[in-house]
């Protein structure tokens, strides 16, 4: 997930009692980064159990398997060191993390222990490393025994792989062994949860969820092109996944939404909007679980809704039903069945991602040329080119060699970007979920080299003014440093005017950056860039002029 601007990351996963039916669909919060970076944001771990979320994803234990033991950064929850040591002391820290966890379990909330998030650096050479941390886990944060446990005798309720960077390798084998050591203690019924971006599939976590069952899967639509928004909404492509693919068949698939507009460079979803994306989810699939918010600093100051974000989506999630998953073993409990206002069963859910919010200039009809239109300067993508109002009617154009249409996260607007796969014209009519008007598997394109993946998402865009989001992850385990220098080539009329967390560079069309790593080491990076345009259409870089260094 994504950090906050204190210790990144991006988001996990989740976990409850195995075949406890609860009220309604679950809502599970991330704890622990302080993303909203204020003074009094992030409150103790006990405050947050007050009915609005039903499962707590501690993060992060950001670096392990580096020699020694795994270090846990719960940012200003602890700040106290063991002498002469860079261990913090949550034994004797000001905040009673004990009590804490156990009041809040003993209302019923589940608290996980989310591994990786953007910072810090972490992974495993072999699967003899996973097996080997899997035994170190049970130990500090089990059932097992260990001289130095964080949170003393108190016994978490699973973990959540939030693997944002460091490639796959040793975490099918490290769930493997975590379930076995489930099995030894029928006190408790743990669980397992992973957190992977939601292109599809996820580049670090994508065969690790192919290989061994989870019991939820969060799914962070943010950050990317494929955000609850936009036109490349997917939840259908993990609820065809989780019924087709996954190890276990009753896996639930979590809406994963930032908490407010500073919770993620792109991809917040206002309240009124996401209420209605999450009933039509709910209605639709029927893998769905609920949602899951980075972070509770964030949706808990986020008053955009009465009282605040937090709340307000608690009474909106519960209000739908479904079983809570669960087990040492992939829960086999019966598929979880929901309260859909179109009435529709699990065998009848279409195969289309529910549309976005008729918002913005997108028609959901491919125009033609000479068509009447009725806002001047309106974009519209129309096949793999766009539509452009002007003076009453449309005027269809191509974009440039290679890229083709795609609407913007927010559907505002559209731009021109590198494609993997083609959009054609689906007659007169726009495909449900596909309010651009294009029909075909098509997405943006990927940077991918032996050591980085990256994404490019386009935020917003007019014709005057833009800014996009790239979302860099490391494909080994040497973590980004606190230098990071990023180039790549942009189409003539583009002008870059500002950086998040950088500084940058710009001669013709080729674009130098240089971002300041405030983690020091991450395993991804996350940052958005803005400028102007004197083109009618916005061109992503392009992700074969792209590199990076560090």
């Amino acid at each position: 997930m994504i950090p906050s601007r204190q210790a990144l990351s991006i988001f996990g996963a989740i976990t409850i009692l195995a075949n406890q039916a609860l009220a309604g669909s679950l809502v599970m919060q991330y704890w622990g980064q302080n993303s909203a970076n204020g003074a009094s944001t992030q409150k103790p771990l006990a405050s947050y159990c007050d009915g609005s979320a039903d499962v707590i994803i501690m993060s992060f234990l950001y670096q392990f398997n580096l020699g020694g033991l795994p270090v846990l950064n719960l940012a200003n929850a602890c700040t106290e060191f063991y002498p002469g040591t860079q261990q913090l002391n949550y034994i004797n820290s000001s905040i009673l993390f004990n009590p804490d966890i156990k009041t809040c379990q003993s209302k019923g909330v589940k608290i996980l222990l989310s591994l990786g998030g953007a910072s810090g650096a972490y992974g495993f050479q072999s699967d003899d490393q996973g097996t080997a941390f899997a035994q170190t886990l049970w130990n500090l944060f089990g059932k097992g025994t260990a001289s130095n446990r964080p949170f003393q005798d108190a016994v978490l309720d699973g973990f959540d792989l939030d693997i944002e960077g460091g490639g796959s390798t040793g975490y099918a084998t490290l769930v493997t062994s975590l379930r076995t050591l489930f099995n030894s203690d029928s006190s408790k019924t743990y669980m397992i949860t992973a957190a992977p971006q939601c292109p599809f599939p996820d580049a670090m976590l994508g065969s690790v969820i192919n290989a061994v069952g989870f019991d939820v899967i969060n799914v962070q639509f943010y950050n990317n092109y494929c955000s609850p928004t936009s036109s490349n909404f997917n939840f259908n492509a993990w609820d065809a996944w989780a019924k087709s693919t996954s190890p276990n068949k009753n896996v639930q698939i979590f809406l994963t939404v930032p908490g407010s507009p500073s919770a993620a460079g792109s991809g917040y979803v206002p309240f009124v909007q996401l209420s209605s994306i999450v009933k039509s989810v709910a209605s639709q699939y029927s893998s769905y679980g609920g949602v899951s918010v980075w972070d509770a600093s964030q949706s808990y100051s986020n008053t955009e809704v009465s009282p605040d974000f937090a709340h307000a989506l608690a009474q909106l999630v519960h209000g739908t039903s479904v079983t809570s998953p669960g087990g040492n073993s992939p829960t086999t409990i019966p598929v979880p069945t929901t309260t859909p206002t179109n009435t529709q069963s699990a065998s009848t859910a279409p195969t289309s991602s529910p549309s976005p919010p008729a918002t913005g200039p997108l028609t959901g009809t491919c125009v033609t040329n000479g068509q009447s239109c009725s806002t001047t300067g309106q974009l519209t993508c129309s096949g793999s080119g766009y539509g452009l109002c002007s003076n009453g009617k449309w005027s269809v154009q191509n974009c440039p060699p290679n890229t083709q249409c795609f609407a913007t996260t927010d559907s505002s607007s559209v731009y021109c970007g590198a494609a993997t796969g083609t959009s054609t014209c689906s007659n007169a009519i726009g495909i449900k979920g596909n309010p651009s008007g294009s029909s075909g598997v098509s997405v943006p394109k990927p940077y991918t080299s032996g050591q980085v993946s990256a994404q490019v998402s386009v935020a917003s865009s007019n014709t005057s003014n833009f800014t996009f989001v790239i979302n860099a992850r490391r494909l080994n385990t040497m973590p980004f440093g606190s230098n990071i220098v990023v180039k790549f080539n942009i189409s003539p009329g583009l002008n870059i005017t500002e950086v998040e967390n950088g500084v940058f560079q710009q001669t013709g069309s080729l674009v130098s950056i240089q971002i300041n790593n405030t983690e020091k080491q991450s395993m991804a990076i996350v940052f958005s860039v803005s400028g102007t345009l004197s083109n009618t259409v916005f061109v992503a870089p392009i992700p074969s002029t792209m590199t990076f260094q560090t």
